[in-house]
């Protein structure tokens, strides 16, 4: 979704690069570099190259190579023959974007569970838990597992939650198997 807004141009590419530069290890030298390349090409529509930069910025133009190399390694960008392409970078920003507003959405639940289970949970066991609550799992049938069960941790409710998952897929399945419609 946030990928489609930034395509449409309703999202501020440079905006969520700012906020989220942190999280895909981006240090301040390379997060400049990218927004002089972005402001240059709204400019002029020319490549930018790393002597051009160096006019603008406090490195010299082998640094700037530098950063854009280990971008490049990092595989945020794509140098091509005319332009630097950043899509790579924007789709990682969109989803880390994403997970951190998944995340926020479920906060309340989040502190329930980590209540109930008498641990913190991290991002990815949160991330986890959010795609079994978009697929399948009611966010009140966790906390009532968490309840009955007692589970001594996270791997366990996550164990226990696949499992009935699991038996619920294979009695949907099963009854999937009739054309219940032909009469």
């Amino acid at each position: 979704m946030i990928e489609k807004l930034l395509e449409n141009g309703l999202l501020s590419k440079k905006k969520l690069l700012l906020e989220h530069y942190k999280k895909i290890e981006l240090t301040d030298s390379q997060v400049l570099i990218i927004l002089i390349i972005m402001h240059i090409n709204d400019q002029t529509k020319k490549m930018t190259t790393p002597s051009l930069l160096a006019r603008y910025m406090n490195l010299s133009a082998d640094e700037i190579e530098n950063e854009l190399q280990i971008l490049v390694e990092k595989d945020l960008i794509e140098i091509k023959p005319r332009y630097i392409d950043f899509a790579k970078l924007f789709k990682k920003i969109a989803l880390i974007s994403w997970e951190f507003h998944n995340i926020q959405t479920n906060k309340d639940f989040f502190d329930q569970l980590e209540n109930k289970l008498s641990s913190k949970l991290n991002d990815n066991q949160k991330l986890e838990l959010s795609k079994l609550i978009n697929q399948a799992v009611i966010k009140n049938q966790v906390l009532e597992l968490a309840d009955e069960l007692k589970p001594a941790n996270f791997d366990n409710l996550i164990q226990t939650l696949y499992q009935e998952l699991n038996l619920n897929n294979q009695t949907i399945n099963h009854l999937s198997q009739f054309d219940w419609l032909d009469d």
